[in-house]
Formats: C-alpha cells, structure tokens, sequence
C-alpha cells in the first residue's frame, strides 16, 4: 500500500488565477430566547450546529505576509507569518469567515506608495480581496483584531482568547495557490480531487478537512514523521476498532458553555470519551493511542499529557453514566391506559422521560404517575359510558358517532361525537355522563368545534398531569444543564479528546485504501511534483 506522507515542501511558487467568488457574511447571535441556540436542552434529537467562521486579519511584516485568526465559539486565536502572497491567498480561497479585517500595513509597499497593488506587490491578493466585503484596522494586529471580535459579538473586556498557535519552525511552507489547485487539494475544474484519492468516499466531513488542511498546511517534519509512524501501525492492526464518534469541537464548547447539550449530546460526548479508553486498554490501538497525542496538540493547541488524558476520560465516562439514560436502559415507560390514546403519553412524556436515569427525577416521576393515571380514571368513568352507549347501539349508515380522542394541537384528551345526545331521557345507562359533557375550550377561550367535549373532571385532571409533567420537565433540564457545567471545567480535555478520534478515523481509513488507488495518486503527483518543483515524501507500506 502506498500511503502520502503528507510533508509538502514547496520552494518555487506558481502562476494563479486572482479572481475569486464573493463570500456570504454572518454573524453569529448569542444566548438569548431569539437566539437558535437557546432552548437545544429540552429537544429529543440531534442537535444541527454549523462549523465556526472565523473572523480574520490580514497584515504584512518585514517577515512577510500574517494571517490571524479569530474563533469567538472557541475563544481561541491563531497567528501565523511569513507568509508569501501567494499561499496567503490560497488560505483565503479556501476560508469562509464572517468578517474579513485588512491591517494599514498592507497599503505600503517598496516604492513607498500607499495604493495597494498599483505596482504588481500585493497585486493578487488585491485581486482576492477586492471582490470581497473588508474593513481596515491599525494598531496591533492581533490584539486589535481581538478587540474588534468582541465589539462584534458583544463581549466583555475581560473575556480571553487562548493563544493556539504552534510554532513555524522546522515546518515546510504551506502551499501556494498555484500548486493546491494543480494538485487538486482544493476543488479546481478539470483536476482529479486528491481527497478522493487519499479517503474513501463514505468519509467525509471532519476527517476529511483534516487532511485537507495537513496538505495545504504541512505540519513539522518531527509531527510528520509521527503520522507516518501512525499509519504504519494502523496498517497492522488485527484488533476490531472503534467507530470513533466525531463531534465538532465548537459544537462542543458551545453547547456546554450555554448549558445547553441535551441527553443526545451527552450520549454521543460519553462515546468519545469512551472510545479512547477502550484504545487505552488494548495493547495494539494504545500504540496508536499515544502517538497520536502530538498530532492532536498541533490541531487544538492544547498540550496534555497522556495519563491525564486517559484519567479526564474515565471521571467524564462516569459522571455521564450516572445520570443520563443511555440505550437500552429502560426504567422511564411511557404510560399507557386504556382509554386514552397512547399517543397522547407518548408525546406528553418523551418531552423529560428516557433523559436522565429515574433515580434523579424520583418524586416528580412519581407525581406525574399519579397524575397520569387520575386522568385516566377520569376519562374511563365520564367518557367510556357514554362510548359503550353508542356501540350497543344498533343504528343504519348516520347513527350515533363517538370515541376519546388525543387533540395533539390542544394538547388535549376529549370526547369527540355526532348525533350521540338521545331523543328522549329515560335514564338509560351513559345519559348521565352525557349530561357532564360540555364544550371543550381552546387556550384563547374560544369553543373548539361542535363535536369535541369534555367535562370538568377530565379538565382537571388534565390540568394536574400537565402540571405535573411540566414540574418534571423542568427538574430534567435543571440536571443537564448541572451536568453541563460540571462537564464545562474538563472542555479542553474533550476538545482534545474528540480532535484525536478525528484524526485517528482519517488516518484509519486513509490506509484501508486499496493500492491500486495509490498507484494512480503516486504516478499523478509524480508528474505534478514535476512540474511545480514541489517535494513529496512517499513511504511504501508493504
């Protein structure tokens, strides 16, 4: 099997082409009522979280060209110089951002003119940004870039960014423009996808920008050889391996800064953390494990060492398992009855049960069984008499019509008939009952429609399992979002732990490639490195 040893050196770079497609803007809201991430605890599903969109600085030293980047999700901020102009562009050309800020230093050049790219310096990225919406900046790049972020997302002077930059030294060059789009590193008309070549198609998303963003921003040759040492052992697993759930980083923070993961979310971080402690306990995936520790460090930033990685994973693993509900526990049934629709329960209860374990909810679960079978007690002595009236009943086509009903848009159980009101009183068995009935009233006060009815027991019971339900609903919310501020103090170890099974599934199923497709992938960048003049280390695995 041939594998890309993902060290890219380039020494010469390339013609490009300088224009570029108009980028969307957006600005992200915060927690509040309005804002799409208030509210995410109380739902029953996955939970659809965007990739972050940095906000990002451009400026210009004796160095050369600097990008700063800027995550308010992630409170993090990333510099990197020395740029040239054409791999400057080339970052760009791959980046959505939210708000694009150009530094004063960049309308100098060597003739001394303040006109940006009059002169052909500076020229192509002239050409990418003119077409783009920008604002210009002075002062310190970075620490006036971080002022402008909290301007814009309204935070607090005292809020700080932690500083992720890993250093540049004893690292390649990041690819120019020309090269990444020859090579097919970034989607270009005409050009085989190199993607597609080093990953399966069935992985995509996060794996899949990993390894794009190795290629066009090649880490140390030290971080190198260690991914290549990596996709060695790999290729010699004989041992089952994990799924490894991949969980975005932001999402993660995000949620568990606002409070706001719900029992999924718990479920699916308990997995991560899981999924590296069963690659702790087995000899051949621990190999893996610890190599892939100062790859992971590269991607976050975050620099922990392994005992404390393993120890984090195992307290997160328990404290998740002692209260979350996890698969195939079954200690919160959905109530049933005979007479009300199940529906009507299931919908009502799956808002808080099957959550958190039973053990935590116990007086409130208890109440709201009490309540549950009030109302069906209610139901069965003010509405099956009169539903037993209408089925003894032998009537043509046009006869008497009734049955209890689940009025999902009311939240509502009521008596739903047609022409059951008898002609003549003579105390025949469910006239009583009959006479209870009344119209049932929306929440406005306003008369449903002709055929719904209820009666005052049913209504109250009704309104004691609402409130009953509502008190457990909120108890549940209350423990999740307790159990995502305990989670919050141990975030960077589960940043670091859900970046690590990124990595290893990409490189995973990188080398379960079949050789045939890295005899085509070497014999096309052969030809390309031939002619950009660009170095790629290839390792064969046999």
């Amino acid at each position: 099997m041939l594998i890309l040893a993902l060290v890219v050196h380039s020494r010469r770079s390339s013609g490009a082409n300088s224009s570029s497609l108009r980028k969307s803007r957006f600005i992200s809201g915060h927690a509040h009522p309005g804002s799409p991430y208030f509210g995410l605890a109380g739902v029953d599903h996955d939970l659809d979280f965007p990739e972050p969109m940095p906000v990002v600085g451009i400026s210009r030293s004796a160095r050369g060209y600097c990008i700063n980047l800027v995550l308010e999700t992630m409170k993090t901020y990333s510099s990197e110089d020395g740029l040239t102009e054409e791999a400057l562009v080339t970052k760009l050309r791959i980046c959505r951002y939210h708000h694009l800020f150009l530094h004063t230093s960049l309308r100098h050049n060597s003739t001394g003119t303040c006109r940006w790219g009059e002169f052909g310096e500076g020229g192509l990225l002239w050409g990418e940004c003119v077409s783009r919406h920008y604002e210009w900046f002075e002062g310190n790049p970075v620490t006036e870039l971080l002022s402008k972020v909290k301007e814009l997302h309204g935070l607090a002077d005292e809020i700080t960014f932690r500083n992720v930059t890993v250093s540049s030294e004893n690292r390649p060059r990041p690819l120019t423009l020309g090269t990444a789009t020859q090579i097919g590193a970034i989607p270009t008309e005409g050009i085989p996808c190199l993607l597609k070549m080093l990953l399966p198609p069935n992985c995509t998303g996060l794996p899949g920008l990993y390894v794009r963003d190795i290629l066009l921003n090649p880490p140390a040759y030290e971080i190198a050889s260690t991914i290549q040492a990596t996709c060695k052992l790999m290729s010699n697993v004989t041992c089952s391996i994990p799924e490894f759930t991949c969980v975005s980083s932001a999402k993660l923070v995000k949620l568990l800064e606002l409070r706001e993961a719900n029992h999924i979310e718990f479920c699916r971080i308990k997995n991560v953390v899981d999924e590296i402690l069963h690659m702790n306990r087995n000899s051949e995936l621990g190999e893996i494990l610890e190599l892939l520790m100062d790859p992971t460090w590269v991607a976050t930033g975050l620099k922990i060492d392994f005992e404390t990685l393993v120890s984090e994973c195992e307290w997160t693993s328990v404290k998740i398992s002692g209260m979350i509900s996890l698969d195939g526990e079954n200690d919160s049934k959905i109530w049933s009855s005979s007479i009300v629709p199940s529906e009507f329960f299931e919908d009502m209860e799956s808002a808080w049960k099957g959550r958190v374990k039973r053990i935590h909810i116990e007086e409130e679960f208890r109440e709201a069984e009490v309540a549950a079978e009030a109302l069906s007690l209610a139901a069965t002595e003010d509405f099956l008499p009169i539903i037993s009236r209408i089925k003894a009943t032998t009537a043509p086509l046009g006869g008497p019509k009734g049955e209890t009903l689940y009025a999902r848009e009311h939240e509502a159980v009521w008596f739903k008939g047609k022409r059951f009101m008898p002609s003549v009183w003579a105390g025949t068995p469910g006239e009583e009952q009959i006479r209870h009935l009344k119209p049932a009233i929306d929440s406005k006060g306003g008369k449903v429609a002709e055929e719904w009815f209820t009666t005052a027991k049913v209504e109250d019971a009704l309104t004691r399992y609402h409130e009953a339900g509502a008190k457990a609903k909120a108890k549940v919310l209350e423990l999740l979002r307790g159990l995502s501020s305990e989670l919050q103090a141990k975030v960077n170890i589960l940043v670091f732990a859900s970046m690590l099974l990124i990595i290893a599934k990409a490189l995973f199923a990188h080398v379960r490639l079949e050789t045939n497709n890295f005899i085509y992938l070497f014999s096309i960048t052969s030809q390309i490195c031939t002619e950009f003049d660009v170095v790629f280390h290839v390792k064969l695995l046999v």
